[in-house]
């Protein structure tokens, strides 16, 4: 359940920072990137933090 936990953490972080590097960009480049491209890079980001997650420690 703990880990279960750090992957919902990971993915809602990944969620967030997506976000705020989309709003940092212009307002013309921001209306230029699909819907389709952040969510995406929401879902790569995911998959990275549950890798990390899941790799066994030293």
């Amino acid at each position: 359940m703990d880990r279960l936990l750090r992957v919902a953490g990971r993915c809602a972080l990944a969620f967030l920072l997506v976000l705020g590097v989309v709003a940092l960009l212009p307002h013309a480049l921001r209306e230029a990137v699909p819907d389709t491209v952040v969510g995406g890079a929401v879902l790569a980001l995911g998959a990275v933090g549950v890798r990390r997650g899941s790799r066994r420690p030293r």
